[in-house]
């Protein structure tokens, strides 16, 4: 009489066992690796506001005084802005070069040949943070993630009232005039990209090329732009409205990161600022002359 011969192959049961604990090691995998990811990205994103930082310090060191936000006057929307002007600071001088008309309303616009040819259709890696999503708002014309500090006021005023800003339009000012500390007043933070049309993070357009402390970071409350053509509250967008007058145009801090937005400060330090910084020292950080007494941890 023959013996039976052993099994030796998964019952569906062990299968399903198998399945079942492989799953569970991929579903708690996967946040961890969403972390890292995000990490890495985080300190790219600070890495590129410290070499902004620098070349701002090296246009300082070369003309006196930080670049302006944009040339002001009649030329304040559309024809060029302090993306263009840091350009031979970050080893972008053969694009920089390419530019014509800055703050000249007699040349071409930054949505004319041969700007769209040559310069505002490229995605500049340094002016991108690796933790959003690149979009290009109309044409192949891009958006970036980081802006000045035009003060807590609004984009469109920009002046010296208030506490001043160390960015403005047709102005700025130099290190030694920031008077509340280099170190207490942000020269550059993080803005999201806009999607589809949204002009967020157009900064190659005056009004987008700077933020305002006005509300905290990545607050709730919405960017304001001009017109709805260009304002998409449609989400991943955060919130937008058309200005008005007792509201007009602004821009507030904003990044894809959890809990915070990148910041670099007129010393060239880089810090993360916490949402829940109180808006009175967001306020603060924004004015350079504003005599303030700032102290938080960041």
């Amino acid at each position: 009489m023959r013996k039976p011969v052993a099994r030796t192959a998964f019952t569906l049961i062990e299968l399903l066992v198998v399945i079942a604990i492989i799953a569970i090691l991929i579903g708690l995998l996967l946040p961890a690796v969403q972390k890292v990811r995000e990490a890495a990205a985080r300190m790219q994103c600070s890495n590129n506001l410290k070499q902004l930082g620098i070349a701002m310090h090296n246009y300082h060191d070369t003309n006196q005084v930080l670049p302006w936000g944009t040339p002001g006057g009649s030329a304040q929307c559309c024809w060029g802005t302090w993306q263009v002007l840091i350009m031979p600071y970050i080893e972008q001088a053969n694009l920089g070069n390419r530019y014509q008309a800055w703050g000249n309303v007699n040349g071409p616009r930054y949505s004319s040949a041969p700007n769209t040819t040559y310069v505002t259709n490229q995605r500049l890696k340094m002016l991108t943070c690796p933790s959003d999503i690149p979009n290009s708002p109309f044409g192949n014309l891009t958006n970036h993630n980081y802006a000045v500090n035009y003060g807590r006021i609004a984009v469109y005023t920009a002046t010296s009232g208030a506490g001043g800003s160390p960015f403005g339009h047709g102005r700025s000012l130099t290190l030694p005039t920031i008077f509340d500390g280099t170190s207490n007043t942000i020269m550059l933070a993080e803005v999201i990209q806009g999607q589809r049309r949204d002009l967020r993070g157009f900064g190659w357009w005056g009004d987008a090329s700077g933020f305002t402390t006005l509300a905290g970071p990545n607050t709730s409350l919405p960017d304001r732009i001009y017109t709805s053509y260009y304002c998409d509250s449609r989400l991943p967008n955060p919130p937008c409205a058309v200005s008005t007058g007792s509201a007009p145009t602004n821009f507030f801090a904003r990044s894809r990161h959890t809990q915070g937005v990148n910041a670099v400060m007129c010393d060239g330090s880089v810090h993360f600022v916490n949402n829940s910084v109180t808006v009175t020292i967001w306020r603060a950080l924004g004015t350079p002359q504003g005599g303030e007494a700032v102290s938080f941890n960041y």
